[in-house]
């Protein structure tokens, strides 16, 4: 029987999916499983901190997400893991698969109740476990050799179907036992099932007959199709049909801007009034490819469509005017198009009659926010890599126009600043383990910078060489937004 050590398999899984970097924090209780991870293959990256390591495999997935599909870093029990849990709340919310390995203690000491340093000094190591578990899909401590790969891949797969973190704890005296190997031959689950096919035609005919009859059908590209990688499904509806194409906030990055139906951003009250006519008004049939609709995403709930024109395609269920039927995004949309090109059912591109990403009028030579995006408009190019910070960066990036190819993202949901920074570190080294390295951009704020500017050691080790922009809001602009303009 070929045998492998615990943290050899746990490795190895990371590798299949594609991870070449893994992003962490050394600490005494993991320091032996970390001396296993070049033999599978993966890097050790060590960050200043543990948030930062949680950002960083938030950030290797977003742009992973194309291509493999998750990120991973590890910390050590306790303290540790306490300062990762702000990015791993947010891979929850933003569903971002990632999986947060934690060096634990020792089984006997856990077993007896000893008073070891990181815990609270009551004799009880399942406090932090019971905290994460309200943040991942799955978790599992590997306290049993004979069920630890199994638990592995428990895990592992539940991160891949739910495209949510998972948490695996590894004890001290387990990392280096040895177990079969056995387990490695059967590949994880990569693909979710397909759906069921009477579910799925019963989709295609509802939302054929819906078409049909549209006189103003438009497709708006939103955060989940992105998280559920069906960007390329979305430009090929949008060609095949010609229908106006928009993308919200949280889709922005995932939307080609070169189609020639490409319409903008639809982000309710904060549209240009263009779009939100089209859109609230003109539409009478609205194929809502992944919807979001949190405030952020949503102007401040001030998106106005109407919900009997709405099919929204989710992850593993598809509502149209209402009524849910359980076929997921990615299979209908592969179906859907099957079915328009088989039945010659695309229009003439829409005429968009409204500048999509108008120039603002400069009123005097100042650096200011009007002129800034549309500076930045003419800097990006094909294939960039895009991050902006929560506020002020993404709020501004979402009024400029993006060339074919580039990949841009933010954290809508969430919302933590000092995110973005080594977010960006993250996907600047996930495009190197890649071979797709590119020009990397990273747009914050002053302030955001300030919680986790160490990030800049980690793209000055890995020979990133990211152009940043530093936003010097003078403090907290958009809280003065919504308190008072002079709010201190």
């Amino acid at each position: 029987m070929a045998e492998i050590t615990i943290g050899q398999y746990l490795f190895h899984r990371l590798a299949e999916l594609g991870i070449k970097t893994v992003w962490g924090v050394p600490g005494d209780y993991e320091l032996a499983l970390l001396d296993l991870i070049g033999e599978a293959g993966v890097q050790f990256s060590g960050n200043a901190n543990e948030l930062i390591a949680g950002y960083a495999a938030d950030g290797q997935e977003s742009l992973y997400a194309r291509i493999n599909g998750a990120g991973a870093f590890v910390t050590t029990f306790g303290p540790g893991e306490l300062s990762a849990y702000c990015a791993h709340a947010g891979a929850f919310a933003e569903f971002v698969p990632v999986c947060h390995v934690v060096g634990y203690p020792g089984v006997t000491a856990m077993k007896n109740h000893t008073l070891m340093h990181h815990t609270l000094g009551t004799g009880n190591f399942d406090m932090y476990h019971e905290m994460v578990k309200h943040i991942s899909v799955d978790t599992a401590i590997l306290t049993d050799p004979a069920t630890a790969a199994n638990d592995i891949d428990r895990c592992l797969n539940a991160m891949l179907y739910e495209s949510r973190p998972v948490y695996i704890g590894v004890p001290v005296d387990m990392s280096h036992r040895i177990i079969s190997s056995i387990g490695l031959k059967t590949p994880l689950v990569r693909q979710l099932p397909p759906n069921d096919m009477n579910e799925e035609s019963n989709v295609i005919q509802e939302i054929r007959s819906r078409l049909r009859v549209s006189r103003y059908p438009i497709i708006i590209l939103d955060g989940n199709c992105v998280r559920n990688g069906c960007t390329e499904l979305a430009k090929e509806l949008a060609k095949c049909t010609g229908y106006a194409f928009f993308t919200t906030c949280m889709g922005k990055g995932g939307a080609d801007e070169t189609l020639p139906d490409f319409a903008g951003v639809y982000q309710g009250g904060g549209s240009l009034p263009g779009v939100r006519k089209a859109v609230e008004e003109h539409a009478d049939c609205v194929l809502w490819l992944g919807s979001f609709r949190t405030d952020f995403n949503t102007g401040e709930f001030t998106d106005n469509v109407r919900e009997s024109s709405i099919i929204d395609l989710q992850r593993f269920h598809t509502l149209v005017g209402g009524k849910k039927y359980n076929a997921g995004i990615k299979g209908i949309l592969k179906a859907l198009i099957r079915e328009l090109e088989a039945n010659n059912a695309s229009r003439p591109p829409t005429k968009i009659s409204w500048d999509v990403y108008p120039t603002p009028a400069r009123t005097s030579n100042e650096l200011n926010q009007d002129y800034l995006w549309t500076a930045l408009t003419k800097l990006f190019k094909p294939g960039d890599i895009i991050v902006g910070e929560t506020g002020t960066s993404a709020f501004g990036l979402s009024a400029t126009k993006l060339p074919q190819g580039c990949c841009m993202y933010n954290q809508t949901v969430f919302g933590s600043i000092g995110y973005a920074g080594p977010s960006s570190a993250g996907a600047f080294q996930a495009a190197k383990d890649t071979g797709t390295f590119r020009r990397g951009i990273l747009v914050t704020g002053e302030g955001s910078l300030q919680l986790t500017a160490q990030f800049f050691a980690d793209s000055l080790k890995l020979d990133h060489k990211p152009i940043v922009f530093v936003l010097n809001n003078n403090g907290y602009t958009v809280e003065r937004l919504i308190h008072g303009k002079d709010a201190s």
